[in-house]
């Protein structure tokens, strides 16, 4: 069962929208869950607001900030919307924002997917951060598995549309540690699997990217998510200590 719910006043046209690509989404992958929900939100700041007091009542240490987000804290997969910021955006986009999220939904719909196992030496190393980087590592394998499900159900015009959403924010990004280096991860995932041009980066990524991506590239050959997870962690830290400064 799937139930779009808005949270305040939504225009009937946009949640018709949403309804018509989960329908083609669900249609493309032949998927009917037990239960997705899609809840709609009127601001960006009433969005952050429910989401961020639910992850406290639930001990959530890491938060994100997206117009379209995933989560499965309660036991099942639930998409959130900012109205306010998506019915800004191109239409093209808006699907590919939201065929992402409901990829998301299909394969990390359970709590499996964000309980984040910090290993002792990563803390020793990195003491605080380490909850950021293992939650950096595991968004950008999830990323990965996400955009190879898209492509095999042929929603490549969408990841293409995405990678070029995200386009200004992978031209900022600065590659001066490694939780810089786990956002360029992150953010090139499309690029990988559809073999795309990544563009203009800082000198700080330009000079590393071609060994992020063969880290990226070696990811489906390990089945189990957590080991997925250490396995990046370590090759991204290994370019790191080839550089001797992240």
């Amino acid at each position: 069962m799937i139930r779009v719910k808005p949270w305040g006043y939504i225009e009937e046209s946009f949640v018709a929208r949403i309804k018509a690509i989960v329908e083609e989404f669900q249609a493309r992958i032949g998927w009917e869950p037990i239960l997705l929900e899609v809840n709609v939100h009127p601001t960006s700041e009433r969005m952050m607001t429910r989401i961020a007091r639910e992850a406290e009542e639930l001990g959530v240490a890491v938060l994100g900030s997206f117009p379209v987000m995933h989560e499965a804290w309660r036991g099942w997969p639930r998409i959130h919307v900012s109205y306010e910021e998506c019915a800004k955006l191109d239409e093209k986009v808006f699907k590919a924002l939201l065929v992402h999220e409901l990829a998301h939904s299909k394969l990390h719909g359970s709590p499996y997917y964000y309980v984040v196992s910090v290993d002792a030496d990563l803390l020793e190393d990195y003491g605080r951060e380490a909850l950021v980087v293992a939650y950096m590592a595991s968004t950008a394998v999830k990323d990965f598995e996400v955009f190879e499900l898209l492509r095999e159900i042929g929603y490549n015009d969408e990841i293409a549309s995405y990678a070029a959403y995200v386009k200004p924010q992978l031209e900022s990004v600065k590659c001066n540690d490694l939780i810089g280096v786990l956002e360029l991860a992150k953010l090139i995932t499309p690029h990988v699997v559809m073999g795309l041009e990544v563009g203009n980066l800082d000198v700080s990524c330009s000079s590393i990217v071609g060994e992020v991506v063969n880290a990226l590239k070696l990811l489906p050959g390990i089945e189990d998510f957590d080991e997925k997870v250490k396995f990046l962690i370590n090759m991204l830290r290994a370019i790191g200590e080839n550089r001797k400064d992240l």
